[in-house]
């Protein structure tokens, strides 16, 4: 059968309205064979068309479609309708849409991010609380919601973690938490801090708070994404436009703090500061250079001031003693009875002799007795100065015994018979000398005695 020439043209035509048909459906994204169309909503797409590109992670994986304006009122919209020509590309919950510009006055298109990967770092209390694909928690709107899950826990000591976080460790182990948040419409804060806390169900789960502690509104949308509305050119220069209208504020405030006497008292207060620093450094240098040329003697001080102390130990033992020393105490016991006896019997040459010279002999004596008591009471436990002492004390005991042995004699001579009074004479006058010598040789004893106690 022969083909005619008219029905060769008629194919031919129809074979190029398809190929139109076909390419024009291509550019406006809508693909011939089946695709995943989504539709989302902005508040403002900010000059984006339709037909522009859908990116993901920096590839092209779809067009959009329809732009479509929705008015109502304070709750107007924008929908948008896109196409993804990629059957392998898959688009996770809670991923975030963004209209983004290719470049300064470029091209607009759509990106979309799939959840990111964060890392916080939490003191670690106990061992193993927190594990793969836990749920991370958060405050919102005055409860506790689940936002997302925990895709790895590692632990690692306090001195391998970022120094940012360590002032928030006084553990000696931390976790390492990566996690991603899966709940739509939600935007973290910049900055936040963790916790591990334990559930209703007896599991543990991490709990983010922001650091300034700035309520969160739970996100209520129906999109299973999370939607970062643009900023306009104008309202970017309108934020520029209230922080320099803050910044002047600010300024105008601190010029009024800052009247140029402030200003003149700052200049000298620096100036004072920077000589007090520079005269402290020179103090500084001073007590450095004293410290190293005086250690030698601080070093010999340190010393005697240990001898003292020791000898001030030694000193009080010895005076211990002493004073329980019974000899010693027998000896001047001996001595203070002496002396009584001394005193009892002279008034026996009251009319004999120069009783004024004896007393006054006999009181200086016992004046310098009690004060060498008490001397011994300071003295070192010197074995040979101790002897040396107790022999001293003994020697005034026996001449204080000799003299009142002298005095009793006199109560038995009788003053009529010359032969008596001649030896009565030579009596008193041998007392007289004693008391004489004694008191000279307890006034010695005594500043012996002193001078020990300056020592001591």
């Amino acid at each position: 059968m022969k083909i005619s020439s008219s029905f060769k043209v008629g194919l031919l035509t129809l074979l190029a309205l398809f190929l139109l048909v076909g390419t024009v459906f291509k550019v406006k994204g809508r693909a011939l064979s089946s695709a995943k169309r989504i539709e989302i909503q902005f508040k403002d797409v900010n000059g984006l068309r339709a037909g522009a590109g859908v990116q993901m992670m920096g590839l092209k994986v779809g067009q959009v479609e329809e732009i479509t304006p929705v008015v109502k009122g304070e709750n107007s919209f924008v929908k948008v309708k896109f196409v993804i020509t990629n059957p392998n590309v898959q688009i996770p919950r809670a991923s975030s849409f963004s209209i983004q510009q290719t470049g300064i006055i470029g091209e607009l298109f759509l990106e979309i991010t799939p959840p990111k990967t964060k890392t916080i770092y939490i003191p670690m209390v106990n061992r193993d609380i927190l594990y793969k694909n836990d749920s991370v928690e958060m405050k919102l709107s005055d409860k506790y919601h689940d936002v997302g899950l925990i895709r790895d826990v590692e632990v690692m000591t306090k001195d391998s973690i970022p120094f940012s976080y360590k002032n928030n460790i006084n553990t000696p182990y931390a976790y390492k938490i990566d996690y991603f948040i899966n709940l739509p419409g939600l935007v973290l804060p910049e900055f936040v801090r963790g916790s591990a806390v334990k559930s209703q169900n007896n599991k543990y789960k991490l709990r983010l708070v922001p650091l300034d502690d700035t309520p969160l509104v739970f996100p209520n949308q129906t999109s299973p994404y999370t939607i970062l509305e643009p900023m306009r050119l104008s309202d970017f220069m309108n934020w520029q436009y209230r922080a320099a209208e803050t910044l002047t504020e600010t300024n105008k405030k601190v010029n009024d703090i800052l009247t140029d006497e402030t200003i003149a008292d700052i200049k000298r207060t620096i100036a004072t500061v920077d000589n007090l620093t520079s005269r402290s450094k020179i103090t500084l240098d001073k007590i450095d250079n004293l410290l190293d040329s005086s250690q030698d003697d601080i070093k010999q001080l340190l010393a005697i001031t240990k001898q003292a102390t020791d000898d001030f130990s030694k000193l009080s033992a010895n005076i211990n003693n002493i004073i329980g020393d019974k000899q010693f105490k027998k000896t001047l016991l001996s001595t203070a009875n002496s002396v009584d006896r001394l005193s009892q019997n002279l008034n026996k040459i009251m009319d004999a002799a120069d009783a004024v010279e004896v007393g006054k002999n006999i009181r200086v004596i016992s004046d310098n007795l009690a004060q060498i008591s008490t001397s011994v009471n300071s003295m070192t436990s010197d074995e040979k100065l101790k002897n040396q002492l107790k022999s001293a004390i003994s020697n005034v005991n026996i001449a204080m015994g000799q003299m009142a042995t002298a005095l009793e004699t006199v109560n038995y001579v009788n003053p009529s018979n010359p032969q008596q009074a001649s030896n009565l004479k030579q009596i008193v006058d041998d007392t007289i000398v004693t008391t004489r010598n004694l008191r000279k040789f307890s006034e010695k004893l005594n500043k012996r005695f002193l001078l020990f106690r300056l020592l001591f």
